[in-house]
């Protein structure tokens, strides 16, 4: 009875730490509370019946085992989670090679047990306290059931610990693997798993036709067994983390070459936008004076030079008007961008409306604001393109006391995924590690100033909204 619980035990906690480290990866497709007792339930009885209840008609060997669990794995993931085949390839492998390292590591743990377990009963015999069969045969259960105990709680601990440092270490969990990166992370899996059936094959070996435990034939080996799974734990915990080192590392060069050509492309533009600016300021002043001037002469000219005059300083009049930028904002920067966005706006008919003022008595650097207007204004753009029906862009400012915001909103069509660690939206285009960083930027800007930026996402009317607002702290700049 002893020799079948353990194995239920270990099966159960199996069932239970599967769906629990597969859900820190993968997105559920039906999103219902019973969904881990669902699966937690199957994957227990299916183990129960193909491992115990089938095993004395259908024997399994452990190689056999081992690949019967990950197709019965696979195919759990693509019935319970959306479909996403190379990381449930990863998870698989990485929860079998783990399952299969605990348990010789486990077999290493229950023989040191048992050798304490059975000094117990020996001491306790000899000095004559187990004087009658009743009171032999209860010690017995109760050290069973201790051992047991210990048994499970050790795979338990193991096991947990072990998936607990992957699903922790795995940062980027929104990132979609490449095959040869998924390579790099299976290879130390699949070796585990190789030796971890060596492993268990050689524990038990025939000398003479008689069966012979390794551990009693070579008593160091109970050391250097539970070394090796430690070993093989920590090969791929390794893994795990210098490839997320390695996209953080990527990630953080291509964003850095962005933003530095981002910053010359921006310091060219700045430099330009103030030669026009001001000469289109000095143009003004001129224009309006050669307007005064015409409209004196005009007074003493006749009728019919009087109307081509007036005709010709209509369109002087128009002429005028167009170089006065639409949002007068305090910054000639901001006015350009603003400008320009909204004339982008214009051309792909979408409404846009601003009322941002340039924080003039905060000392926060004009290009930090152009970045976040830059960025905000093209997403919302972009987004709002997408959308059909009603759709409008809005941009406000205003200040509070030392604190500037900045607020965006624009309609959007589809879904916004978020990422769990950053909390930011992950990119929809085709290559997000080339696009995607504006919004990062934009957080970049609002942390150097003690800020942040946040996001809300709203639906009234069927009519969805994206809501961007950047805070900057002026004090600290």
């Amino acid at each position: 009875m002893f020799n079948l619980l353990l194995p239920i035990f270990m099966y159960l906690i199996d069932s239970i730490l599967s769906v629990v480290y597969t859900q820190g990866f993968l997105k559920e497709k039906y999103e219902k509370r019973g969904m881990p007792v669902i699966w937690s339930a199957v994957y227990f009885l299916i183990q129960i019946l193909v491992f115990i209840i089938g095993a004395d008609r259908f024997p399994v060997g452990k190689a056999a085992g081992i690949i019967l669990n990950i197709c019965i794995l696979l195919f759990m993931q693509s019935f319970f989670f959306q479909k996403e085949m190379q990381k449930q390839l990863f998870i698989t492998f990485s929860f079998m090679a783990g399952t299969e390292t605990a348990k010789y590591m486990f077999i290493t743990f229950d023989i040191v047990v048992n050798g304490w377990g059975n000094k117990i009963l020996g001491h306790l015999l000899a000095e004559g306290i187990l004087y009658t069969g009743e009171k032999a045969v209860a010690v017995i259960t109760i050290c069973n059931a201790v051992m047991i105990a210990l048994c499970v709680l050790f795979h338990a601990l193991l096991l947990t610990g072990y998936l607990f440092f992957i699903s922790r270490k795995y940062v980027k969990k929104e990132y979609p693997l490449q095959t040869h990166e998924n390579v790099f992370l299976l290879l130390p899996c699949i070796a585990a798993l190789c030796i971890s059936v060596i492993i268990r094959l050689i524990i038990s070996t025939l000398s003479n036709g008689m069966g012979v435990v390794i551990y009693e034939a070579v008593p160091p080996t109970r050391f250097w067994l539970l070394v090796i799974g430690a070993l093989m734990f920590s090969d791929i915990i390794a893994s795990v983390v210098l490839f997320q080192k390695q996209i953080q590392y990527h990630e953080e060069t291509g964003k850095r070459a962005l933003l530095e050509n981002q910053v010359r492309q921006m310091q060219k533009e700045i430099a330009e936008i103030q030669d026009i600016y001001s000469d289109m300021r000095g143009l003004r002043h001129d224009m309006r004076s050669h307007l005064a001037n015409i409209s004196l002469l005009v007074k003493g000219a006749a009728d019919s030079v009087e109307e081509e005059l007036e005709s010709y300083i209509g369109k002087m009049e128009e002429t005028v008007s167009r170089l006065d930028f639409t949002y007068q904002t305090g910054n000639p920067i901001t006015d350009i961008i603003i400008h320009q966005k909204g004339q982008e706006a214009e051309k792909k008919q979408i409404p846009f409306e601003a009322d941002f003022a340039y924080p003039c008595k905060l000392p926060i650097d004009v290009y930090d604001i152009a970045v976040i207007l830059n960025n905000a204004l093209e997403n919302a753009i972009e987004a709002c393109g997408r959308a059909e029906g009603e759709k409008q862009i809005s941009l406000r400012s205003f200040v509070r006391g030392c604190l500037f915001f900045i607020e965006v909103e624009n309609d959007f069509a589809g879904n916004i995924v978020m990422e769990k660690e950053s909390g930011l939206p992950v990119s929809s285009k085709g290559n997000r590690r080339l696009h995607g960083i504006g919004i990062s930027n934009m957080q970049r800007c609002a942390r150097k100033y003690m800020g942040d930026i946040d996001i809300a996402i709203s639906e009234t009317g069927g009519r969805k909204k994206f809501s961007l607002t950047v805070m900057m702290n002026g004090k600290t700049a």
